[in-house]
């Protein structure tokens, strides 16, 4: 640590029926050399006995924080009715108190510097409001690191962006004020949320900084893992593509830009547009040889794509019936 103020980092970590995963994740935050933290762990409807875990925990681990100086380091517990990973995130947002927001998946360890070197990595690039690390996976005990089109880049990686998710939860890091600007998560979203925020983000003119280094460990393989618990997942990432095409081209008045409602615009020059537009019509067709192959009816992916094609804002209702698992 380099620098004499170090900012509040408020941490977020929801989990749902992973009472057996959640000493790890949690026993990775206490670990960290970073002094100033608070972890808000949201306990998203569970029905297995994570409550009663951290209720009869949080003395435990409350020993474990000793403070440093005028730093702070703090957990608070939330319980709330199930309404998904999305809404759980939101409320973490909303009762954060931090300069710097991290995320934390229940089934994913930080390296014990994670902090420390991602708030180093800030001040000495006060221009950058968002960056990730570099990670691990393990999957079954395999140990692995991204490879080819899954290497992680660093800048305004919007082309590569919307092919595939390219930032982790994990090991992301925003400066609070300025997400909050851009928006949260979509709560009607059950998984492809994260994906739909770094394109957000990219497409409000942003970086997305890199540091270069193995900061996070992600385990992969267990059968609760959200993309692996929907079928056709490329639905929600084309929900989230359209949600965002109908804010950039169609809450505008003047055509060039649409600002959120706390300010920040979405920019929309014609590349991004081009890009964006040529990442639906991707997935859409996707979904088209996916359904045909099951054959399953097609009409109201065909109806999207005409009035994509046509320049045409689609409705919010039926933009809906992409998240209806019930057609899936």
């Amino acid at each position: 640590m380099k620098y004499p103020h170090l900012p509040l980092v408020s941490i977020i970590l929801p989990t749902h029926n992973r009472r057996y995963l959640l000493e790890r994740s949690i026993q990775s935050v206490l670990d960290q050399t970073y002094p100033n933290w608070e972890l808000h762990i949201i306990d998203d409807g569970s029905t297995d006995d994570t409550w009663s875990y951290l209720v009869s925990n949080l003395p435990i681990w409350k020993r474990q924080m000793i403070p440093i100086g005028r730093y702070k380091k703090s957990i608070q517990i939330h319980q709330t009715e199930r309404n998904g990973v999305s809404s759980a995130r939101n409320l973490g947002l909303e009762k954060t108190e931090g300069e710097w927001i991290t995320l934390l998946d229940s089934d994913d360890e930080w390296f014990k510097e994670k902090l420390e070197k991602q708030i180093d990595y800030h001040l000495e690039n006060p221009e950058l409001f968002f960056s990730q690390t570099n990670e691990i996976w393990n999957k079954k005990g395999n140990i692995l690191e991204p490879k080819g089109k899954y290497k992680k880049i660093p800048g305004r990686f919007l082309e590569q962006s919307l092919e595939l998710c390219m930032v982790t939860c994990s090991s992301f890091i925003a400066h609070k004020q300025t997400l909050s600007q851009i928006g949260f998560f979509r709560p009607e979203m059950k998984t492809c949320e994260d994906y739909d925020l770094w394109n957000r983000i990219l497409l409000s003119g942003f970086n997305i900084g890199l540091l270069e280094e193995n900061l996070l460990i992600r385990f992969g393989g267990h059968d609760d893992q959200l993309s692996m618990q929907y079928k056709a997942i490329e639905r929600f990432r084309l929900y989230s593509l359209l949600s965002i095409r109908n804010e950039m081209i169609f809450a505008s008045g003047d055509g060039n830009q649409k600002k959120v409602e706390n300010g920040i615009p979405m920019v929309t020059n014609q590349m991004d547009q081009i890009l964006l537009r040529k990442a639906i019509l991707n997935r859409l067709d996707t979904l088209f040889q996916g359904r045909l192959k099951r054959g399953k009816e097609i009409q109201f992916l065909t109806h999207i794509q005409t009035q994509v094609l046509e320049n045409l804002k689609i409705p919010k209702k039926e933009l809906l019936t992409l998240l209806d698992d019930s057609l899936f």
